[in-house]
């Protein structure tokens, strides 16, 4: 008696096993659709443009590169809106961080034009409320830079960003 029960066990597990494998490989490809914005408080613009955006699969450790094409924003144009700045379709798998490279950033403050620096120029943002999982489903990542409201001006004319980020994410 025992060794049938261990026999169908097996056999139940192997199954179980071929069709997860079959599932995962036969759907589709999913996209992932990011959005950027920001809330503007006391400056007039602030230009940045993000050069890289990718991915952080958190089974494997590794980085899916979504775009690397430099785009351009007005941050305080995108205050009560998203701009879509990247579609990709990453490989199936479990992604729980979004990584910016923010390569420039000039601001407008009263008239006054500053070159900003971002520390690092890199913002790895983790997303909420959970990580996703690409397995034929697709996601939307709405990024609120946390820029426009984190700027400091210091006494020798520098302009320091420090973004506070957040990234919700919507299943579609």
């Amino acid at each position: 008696m025992r060794p049938i029960i261990i026999v169908v066990i097996v056999m139940v597990v192997a199954v179980a096993v071929a069709v997860w494998y079959m599932a995962t490989r036969l759907i589709g490809p999913a996209s992932v659709y990011i959005y950027i914005s920001d809330k503007p408080m006391q400056v007039q613009h602030l230009y940045v443009v993000v050069s890289s955006i990718m991915l952080h699969n958190e089974v494997s450790g590794s980085w899916y590169t979504c775009s690397n094409a430099s785009v351009s924003l007005d941050l305080t144009k995108l205050m009560s809106a998203s701009q879509l700045v990247a579609k990709c379709n990453p490989p199936n798998g479990t992604y729980n961080l979004i990584f910016l490279q923010v390569s420039s950033a000039r601001a407008v403050i009263d008239g006054q034009n500053y070159d900003c620096s971002v520390p690092s120029g890199l913002l790895k943002v983790p997303l909420e409320p959970q990580p996703i999982v690409i397995n034929g489903t697709s996601y939307s990542i709405n990024v609120d830079i946390g820029m426009v409201n984190n700027i400091n001006l210091t006494g020798n004319g520098k302009c320091i960003i420090k973004p506070v980020a957040k990234a919700i994410v919507t299943k579609h």
